[in-house]
């Protein structure tokens, strides 16, 4: 496989302050005379499958602990109010800087790693007619990918990314959020149109099992959650986005729910075949300190939510003995589900013990550590799937054009039940997990019922769903928070022993990591002059105009 790096100069910069020191200057050039086999790793193999490479870019977007310990479970989750409780919850939950450098962590592994792998399977498959698939996967899956990139810092090395192999461009200029949505949409329209099913299926493809039709409609659905991202900013263009989004062919069931499922391993580096969330939840004894939050506990519970006990679990030690794996503790969800306040520590807010009776007569006590909700053995188990684009979220956006009257959709009410209805039937999707009774949805779609008639209200109900959907994937939450306003999060302010880092205001994006203002000066001082001339957390990105 190519070596193309997205920093290249890494190696390359410290190999000639190395010969600067050993050598006169005259002999410098002789330091990059041979660029590519410095790049070369002697230990790797000198091309890799297609369909192998992909494999990789798939697994490693969900699968890898140390990537989404920091910036979902430590920033985006916390700041959208789905966890608390861990120490490292600190930065997202109460807007706080312990540890800057977990703000960079999705930048530092998605650059080297992620595009860099998805832009040499687009390089190495393009042109070739009977690759015409795989290459348009690829070029879907790198839409996908800078999305979660540009929503969370704003402008980013992007036209100009991952070329330090192949045109020697060592120091990326940042492109305008703008430029980058522009030209999202021109990626995503070619490439669904290229894909062929005469041409056979998607290589190595562990989301759909290769299946082009699928495929098409992730694409078109990918374009209809990007094509809304831009309500606020440019209403026209994505009212555009969506209807080509819609015309196009969008998901129509849960069966074309874009999904990552994991298989039962623990964290070994270098192995992300296992879910990476859960592998942080079983790092320690009590989901390493993780809780679900009271905004999210109270929500589901005032909706009448099943799927609040499938997020959610409450567990007690066995005999005093307390297991990392929670479905080996005693489970009393059914008995107590309270949530945590969000930005607090588990330990912190202290509540007195509580006595519960089992349905067997026994009584256990329930200290203040075990009382509040920690994601549940279903969620937290390391073969939990993970949901990258779902059905349920489509109709909810589908809903929304029809609230909108955008791309021919008449019937919101319509549109958010089958949201309701896919989203708990999905649930069964975790190991283990129970099947939601159809009495049990029809309940929850109750508390909608009548479904509210003005804009405004309709907004809060469909966006109040997708927040909830959005469970475990913060960084989509964060985004569709920042876009919507909804549901109406009260920012932190203080907690027991704790204060806000910001006085209450909720930050608006990431830091760039500040290795950036040492190897590419000139390009990231541009960048941050557009934020203001500081690289502030409290500016908005472009799409997240200000009303």
């Amino acid at each position: 496989m190519k070596s193309i790096y997205y920093t290249p100069l890494i190696i390359p910069r410290r190999f000639l302050r190395l010969c600067a020191l050993l050598v006169p200057v005259l002999f410098l050039a002789a330091c990059t005379d041979h660029f590519e086999d410095l790049n070369k790793n002697p230990a790797g193999f000198p091309t890799i499958s297609p369909g192998v490479q992909l494999t990789k870019i798939q697994a490693d977007l969900s699968g890898n602990r140390e990537d989404v310990w920091r910036y979902d479970l430590a920033i985006s989750s916390p700041l959208i109010q789905h966890l608390a409780g861990s120490w490292w919850t600190q930065h997202g939950g109460q807007y706080r800087i312990l540890d800057k450098g977990q703000w960079y962590t999705l930048w530092e592994t998605t650059y080297p790693r992620d595009l860099k792998n998805v832009q040499d399977l687009v390089e190495r498959t393009t042109g070739d007619p009977a690759l015409v698939n795989i290459n348009s996967a690829a070029r879907i899956m790198r839409v996908y990918i800078y999305s979660r990139l540009t929503d969370v810092y704003g402008d980013i090395p992007y036209s100009q990314a991952i070329k330090g192999y192949t045109e020697k461009i060592f120091l990326p200029k940042y492109d305008s959020q703008e430029e980058i949505y522009t030209n999202f949409f021109k990626e995503l329209d070619e490439a669904v149109k290229a894909m062929d099913p005469a041409k056979g299926n998607v290589q190595g493809d562990v989301f759909y099992d290769g299946n082009v039709d699928k495929w098409i409609k992730f694409g078109n659905s990918l374009r209809l959650r990007l094509g809304f991202r831009l309500t606020k900013i440019k209403p026209e263009l994505a009212r555009q986005q969506v209807e080509a989004a819609i015309a196009g062919g969008v998901m129509g069931s849960n069966t074309y729910s874009c999904v990552m499922r994991h298989e039962s391993i623990n964290f070994t580096i270098g192995d992300n075949r296992g879910n990476g969330r859960s592998q942080v939840f079983q790092a320690d004894v009590s989901s390493s300190g993780f809780r679900l939050t009271n905004t999210l506990v109270d929500y589901m519970k005032a909706t009448k939510d099943p799927r609040l006990t499938i997020y959610g679990g409450t567990y007690l030690p066995v005999n005093g003995s307390e297991a990392i794996d929670n479905s080996n503790n005693l489970d009393i969800t059914p008995y107590l589900q309270e949530g945590l306040a969000y930005g607090a520590m588990s330990w912190n807010v202290w509540m007195p013990d509580q006595t519960i009776t089992l349905a067997s007569g026994d009584k256990v006590v329930v200290p203040t550590a075990y009382r509040r909700m920690q994601p549940s053995k279903y969620v937290a188990a390391l073969n939990a799937p993970f949901f990258h684009l779902t059905y349920a979220e489509v109709e909810l956006l589908l809903a929304e054009a029809a609230a909108r009257g955008w791309g021919g959709q008449t019937d919101a009410e319509g549109h958010f039940m089958k949201a309701v209805q896919a989203a708990c039937e999905s649930m069964s999707s975790y190991p283990n997990a129970p099947t939601i009774s159809q009495a049990s949805i029809d309940e929850l779609k109750g508390s909608f019922t009548p479904f509210p008639t003005t804009f405004d209200d309709q907004m809060e109900a469909i966006h109040g769903q997708m927040w909830v959907n959005f469970f475990l994937n913060g960084t989509e939450a964060y985004a569709n928070y920042r876009r919507t306003g909804y549901p109406k999060l009260v920012p932190f302010t203080s907690v027991d022993w704790y204060t806000s880092g910001t006085n209450g205001v909720m930050p608006r994006r990431f830091f760039y990591p500040e290795s950036e203002a040492v190897q590419n000066p000139t390009n990231y001082t541009d960048a941050v002059g557009r934020l203001g001339g500081q690289d502030d957390w409290l500016k908005r990105v472009w799409w997240d105009k200000e009303e």
